[in-house]
């Protein structure tokens, strides 16, 4: 594995959990208030845990209900903090729901939240028979820690709270397929072992004003696909609502405005893999983002957060023998098709109609830069069906290979791979192979840094069958198990996510040999007298270029000829895994 273990999968790490138990990690806890002043929840103060207060409180609840609850370390962060997972009931409970709080630390209602919900879900006569509940207290640890007033400055209170970026300043909701910070690396591990059914990230959100308390984010339903995604479309998104709206204020989706405010429409966001709902999406599980607005006073966005993690346990308990059978078909399916989508792109053509209530909208001069500013009125509202763009269609579509060939080499992959409980087999033996090479032809990176990144964007490969040179100890990994969708969207050069997008391997990209024109210029003189072909193809290329006003210079004619010639490496832009074709054998299996 990784270096860290997850129990109670007896996949756990002895040492850490005895110095996690022995009080090595509690030092700073023991003296710590809790997280309630009495009867009065902190949320109704206006404050939040901290990190140790939170850890305090779960720690506090496994002891009182020990053959409920199991409080463990599932890693260690990027700051060497544990990271922790309180769950309440069997780990092979029919129905599995994971909750991540503190993703981003500045928008610590979901902490509260779960506290409170735990508790209650605990002390009360009704604990749920056949449900694991997970919580991760909170996750971002390092950004937790960076405790301060004032940096969420368009949110209405806590009076302190945690801040966005971790220990190195990676934006963790940004990190799950890269995976720079040891806590996604943890959490891919947590989450592969723990295989949530339904999965909630809890978050405060940005953006316009409006009434509503909560909004949601859900696993886009397009991109989920299949089955499971027209489920989740017809039956569950619509109950949650419905629910919701009985429970209390009503919940609205994500307000994503079309233009400057909310009348003009809202439209879906998509989560791709690099985000909590979209990983969770690569292993067939259900996400929702829960986003509870942030000009709300912080007991409200509390109170609609629980009743959130409320509302999905209840519905999740209503279709539990559903959502597992067809998270089943769904994995299934996925594996037997001949191709699936790696990139998406919003279908404008299937636009909708949704009821909202938002606050009236003006624009006024302002007293700062003197220019138009944006003005809400909350004592005027109003509520109107607006436009609704929630469709997504495929973008980009790769066949699905028999199996990957992953080199030794590039392990920081193989380690990402494990982390997801990615099956493989390794080769015994030095060995040739007739494989499928992706070549990428046209790529571009971000000119600014992005997490930590130029991200990479491919738009032209080609695919061939080329003879590879394998090694032993190179890895086999067949599409034909549970992880074929992570595989696909994180192996496929062309993924919105892919490793080659977030440049795991550039390396690969570069050319390594070069030549000296004044030496070149006699080789590159016999090649052109002795074939006629690539004397038409240069001419050719010269005046298209003269055409578009681009002038090909000596160097670049030069380079032409050595390119198209034997002393040309043929590795560069040499996508560097391999892909056994469909239909095919699979080797040492």
């Amino acid at each position: 594995m990784t270096g860290f273990e997850f129990n109670p999968f007896d996949r756990f790490n002895n040492v850490m959990r005895q110095a996690f138990k022995s009080g090595a990690f509690w030092v700073a806890c023991v003296s710590l208030t809790p997280a309630t002043y009495g009867q009065v929840q902190q949320h109704e103060l206006g404050e939040t845990p901290t990190w140790e207060e939170a850890q305090q409180a779960f720690s506090q609840l496994n002891e009182r209900h020990p053959r409920s609850t199991d409080f463990s370390s599932f890693g260690i962060s990027d700051v060497g903090r544990p990271l922790n997972l309180f769950t309440i009931g069997p780990l092979d409970a029919p129905l599995k729901i994971l909750v991540n709080n503190a993703i981003h630390p500045g928008e610590p209602c979901g902490v509260n939240a779960s506290i409170e919900w735990a508790t209650s879900i605990l002390d009360s006569a009704d604990l749920p028979n056949d449900v694991c509940i997970g919580i991760v207290p909170m996750y971002n640890v390092g950004g937790g820690l960076r405790r301060n007033c004032c940096t969420r400055a368009n949110q209405n209170g806590p009076a302190e709270y945690g801040f966005r970026g971790n220990a190195r300043n990676l934006d963790l909701n940004r990190d799950f397929i890269k995976c720079d910070s040891r806590n996604a690396l943890a959490f891919n591990a947590m989450f592969t072992a723990f295989d949530p059914d339904i999965f909630v990230d809890t978050h405060t959100s940005n953006g316009a004003d409006y009434p509503a308390e909560m909004t949601l984010i859900s696993t886009q339903p397009n991109k989920l696909g299949g089955p499971l995604g027209s489920w989740l479309e017809r039956v569950l998104i619509p109950e949650l609502y419905a629910e919701m709206e009985q429970r209390g204020p009503a919940m609205v989706p994500y307000v994503y405005s079309l233009d400057e405010t909310p009348d003009s429409g809202i439209k879906d966001f998509l989560e791709t893999p690099r985000y909590s709902t979209g990983y969770a999406a690569l292993h067939h599980s259900i996400g929702f983002t829960s986003e509870a607005h942030m000009l709300k006073p912080f007991d409200v966005r509390v109170a609609a957060t629980r009743r959130f993690l409320e509302t999905v346990l209840q519905c999740g308990i209503q279709h539990t023998d559903t959502l597992n059978a067809l998270r089943t078909i769904q994995a299934r399916a996925y594996s037997d098709a001949a191709e699936q989508p790696v990139k998406w792109e919003l279908d404008t053509t299937a636009k909708d109609s949704l009821l909202f209530t938002g606050f009236s909208a003006r624009h006024e001069w302002s007293n700062v830069s003197g220019e138009r500013r944006l003005r809400y009125d909350r004592e005027v509202t109003w509520t109107r069906y607006i436009p609704h763009l929630h469709s997504y269609k495929a973008q980009t579509t790769v066949r699905l290979p028999a199996a990957f060939i992953v080199p030794q080499a590039w392990r920081h992959v193989i380690e990402r791979l494990e982390a997801n409980g990615v099956e493989s087999t390794r080769i015994p033996n030095d060995t040739t192979l007739v494989l499928e090479v992706a070549h990428i032809v046209e790529h571009k990176a971000s000119p600014r840094p992005y997490e930590g990144h130029h991200y990479r964007s491919v738009t032209a490969v080609e695919r061939k069958l080329e003879a590879v040179q394998l090694f032993a100890g190179d890895l086999v990994v067949s599409m034909n198990q549970p992880a074929a969708r992570y595989l696909l969207e994180t192996l496929s050069p062309e993924g919105v996510d892919s490793f080659l997008a977030w440049n795991f391997f550039d390396s690969a990209l570069q050319q390594k040999e070069h030549f000296s024109s004044y030496v070149f210029e006699e080789t590159a003189e016999i090649l052109l007298q002795g074939d006629s072909a690539l004397r038409k193809a240069l001419q050719m290329t010269k005046k298209r270029l003269e055409s578009d006003g681009v002038e090909m210079g000596g160097r670049g004619q030069l380079d032409f000829i050595y390119q198209r010639s034997k002393h040309a490496e043929g590795t560069s832009n040499r996508y560097p895994i391999f892909a056994i074709p469909s239909g095919q054998n699979v080797p040492f299996q």
